[in-house]
C-alpha cells in the first residue's frame, strides 16, 4: 500500500510537470502581422516632370482667369457701343422727323405766308 501512494504521487508530480512544460494553446485564427510599406522614392525625371506639369497646369489657369477677365471687360465695352448706337440712332430718328416736319408743303407754305 505504501508502494501504491508513492506511485500516485510521482505519476502526480510527473502530470503537472507536464502540463507546466506543454506550451500555450495557439488560437485558431493568427493576426496576420502588417508591415509598414517601404517609401518608395521618386527617381529625377520623375521630380522634373511633375514640377514641369505644376508649372504648365498653373500657367494654364492664370491664362484662363485673364482671358475670362478680357471677354468680361470686351463685353462692356460692347454694351457702351450699342447703347451709344442705341442714342445716337433715336437722336438721327427725332432729327430726320423735324426736317421732315420743316421741310413739309404745309409748313413751306407758313414761312411763305409770313415773307410775304
Amino acid at each position: 500500500m505504501a508502494q501504491n501512494a508513492a506511485e500516485q504521487l510521482t505519476v502526480e508530480q510527473t502530470n503537472e510537470a507536464a502540463q507546466i512544460a506543454q506550451p500555450k494553446q495557439q488560437p485558431i485564427h493568427t493576426p496576420v502581422p502588417t508591415t509598414l510599406p517601404n517609401k518608395i522614392t521618386w527617381s529625377k525625371f520623375e521630380k522634373v516632370l511633375v514640377s514641369g506639369c505644376s508649372l504648365v497646369l498653373t500657367c494654364m489657369m492664370i491664362m484662363l482667369v485673364a482671358t475670362k477677365i478680357s471677354v468680361t471687360n470686351t463685353q462692356h465695352q460692347l454694351q457702351n457701343v450699342n447703347a451709344n448706337i442705341t442714342k445716337v440712332g433715336s437722336s438721327n430718328t427725332s432729327t430726320r422727323q423735324v426736317i421732315n416736319e420743316l421741310t413739309s408743303q404745309s409748313h413751306l407754305e407758313k414761312v411763305a405766308q409770313k415773307m410775304a
